[in-house]
């Protein structure tokens, strides 16, 4: 019975730190994609408002 509940326990432990690592994998993916687009988002309104507002000033 010993034998079998220190299977189970390295088991679970096996399957915890997997999962625990796919969902930190995922978090990751996920916040570095967010933050991507927000600095594009950014980025993209800065670029218009140089364009349009600020490089033509003397004309």
């Amino acid at each position: 019975m010993n034998l079998f509940l220190e299977r189970l326990l390295y088991f679970w432990l096996g399957i915890t730190g997997l999962g625990l690592l796919l969902v930190i994998v995922f978090w990751a993916i996920k916040t570095i994609i967010l933050v991507a687009f927000v600095c594009f988002f950014i980025a993209l309104v800065a670029t218009g408002a140089y364009h349009f507002f600020w490089a033509d000033r003397d004309n």
